[in-house]
């Protein structure tokens, strides 16, 4: 076995094993590492327009859709119709970093994803 193919393992494994609110911090954690990338790339200012930044935004894009999906409306009030707001502003910000090329609205999703990151990891540790 190689060592990507242990990655591989450890990594399904984890997912497969994690609480529901650990796959949040998990999507999170995606979301985050996708932009990040984009990010870089749409500052360096050379691979603007290469596939790998749209593939990093629309990865995000994806993560950010099912964190919405997942949200259910009518039993979590005020917080969820609040997260989908914040979830409908981070996807257009993307959108819009894919159509003007350009890191600034990258970095207020990563802002956004952050900080809701760090209040799920405050959940996650005080039910372990």
């Amino acid at each position: 076995m190689t060592f990507q193919q242990a990655a591989w393992n450890y990594k399904k494994n984890a997912i497969l094993t994690a609480s529901p609110e650990k796959l949040v911090v998990l999507l999170y954690e995606g979301a985050i590492q996708s932009l990040e990338k984009a990010r870089q790339e749409l500052r360096s200012g050379k691979n603007v327009h290469s596939p790998s930044v749209g593939e990093a935004l629309g990865k995000a894009l994806a993560i950010i859709g099912e964190l919405r999906a997942s949200l259910d409306l009518e039993k979590g009030g005020d917080v969820a119709r609040d997260l989908n707001r914040l979830y409908e502003f981070a996807s257009d910000q993307i959108l819009r970093a894919n159509m003007e090329r350009r890191p600034e609205p990258v970095e207020h999703t990563l802002t956004i994803l952050r900080t809701l990151k760090e209040g799920w990891d405050g959940i996650v540790a005080r039910s372990a």
